[in-house]
């Protein structure tokens, strides 16, 4: 007879139908702050909603913002298959919305959540109002090859993924100190970005490079209907020259999309050039207001 009770549960889960679990799902643990049209930033590869610290609150006056961490880096403990881990995010974002009664929101993402970004707007083009991709592309590879297809990366991206696994703690974070140098200019902030990805899931932060590297979002441009608004940094190693034409081809599917160039800036913008950043970025978000909507179920 005892064994009754247990035996009722595992039915009873193997029968709910699967929208029904999802409705019982947990909210997301995402700090939502401000008041106004909601807004929803997540963070690059591994790394912390701090990214958005320098803008949070002054944009916190004009908005509601939704600052998304994703499972698995800077700190948040993995969830789920590490394999799935964009899909997850992107699900958690959708179940975060309904969790806050949220019909659409406007979004910016960083790096992978800029990619992230235009994942919602093709598969979610009812709740996200415009994306502000912080210097992303379509398809990651595009960055060291312009004629990169996922057939030809397919194999460097699985190296790459094991090849991180392989890596003892000292010999990641030391390869990750070295790495930051090139994404962010002031040490302070190399400091900070390294120490974001160091404590991060390992399983997480590989499988993430090998999913951006062999998911191409260009055939998939034509579906985001909703504006994107593109910040590009430019730099000397990547000069306005090379940035420019490289991100008007990559993006020349989007139906709606206008190209920011940030000089003096590595990948993290907002570090780098906070003022113009947020400029950028606010003039980005210009038209999320929204007429009101009624409230998600």
């Amino acid at each position: 007879m005892k064994l009754v009770r247990p035996l009722l549960v595992a039915l009873a889960a193997l029968l709910i139908p699967a929208a029904a679990q999802a409705e019982d799902a947990p909210c997301p643990p995402f700090e939502v702050t401000g008041t106004g049209p909601d807004l929803v930033l997540v963070p690059g590869l591994g790394s912390h909603p701090e990214t958005w610290e320098g803008v949070k609150e002054s944009l916190a006056g004009d908005y509601r913002l939704h600052l998304v961490h994703v499972a698995g880096f800077a700190g948040r403990p993995a969830k789920g298959d590490p394999m799935q881990v964009l899909a997850n995010t992107e699900a958690e974002i959708i179940r975060h919305l309904d969790c806050q009664k949220v019909a659409r929101a406007a979004y910016a993402g960083h790096s992978m959540g800029g990619f992230l970004g235009l994942m919602l707007g093709a598969d979610h083009p009812d709740r996200i109002t415009r994306v502000v991709v912080v210097d992303s592309l379509p398809f990651f590879p595009l960055i060291f090859n312009p004629g990169a297809t996922v057939a030809s990366t397919k194999r460097i991206a699985e190296d790459t993924r094991i090849g991180l696994l392989a890596q003892d703690r000292d010999s990641f974070a030391d390869g990750q100190r070295r790495g930051v140098l090139s994404l962010v200019q002031k040490p302070a902030d190399q400091t900070r970005v390294a120490d974001w990805t160091i404590a991060s899931d390992r399983a997480s932060f590989a499988a993430a490079i090998h999913v951006l590297m062999t998911t191409d979002m260009r055939p998939r441009l034509p579906e985001v209907k909703v504006p994107v608004r593109v910040i590009a940094a430019a730099n000397p190693y990547a000069p306005r020259a090379r940035v420019e034409p490289l991100y008007r081809t990559a993006y020349a599917g989007t139906p709606d999309m206008q190209l920011t160039i940030i000089d003096d800036s590595f990948h993290f913008v907002m570090f780098d050039q906070p003022e113009a950043f947020e400029t950028a970025l606010r003039a980005g978000l210009a038209e999320t207001a929204p007429p009101a909507l009624a409230p998600a179920p």
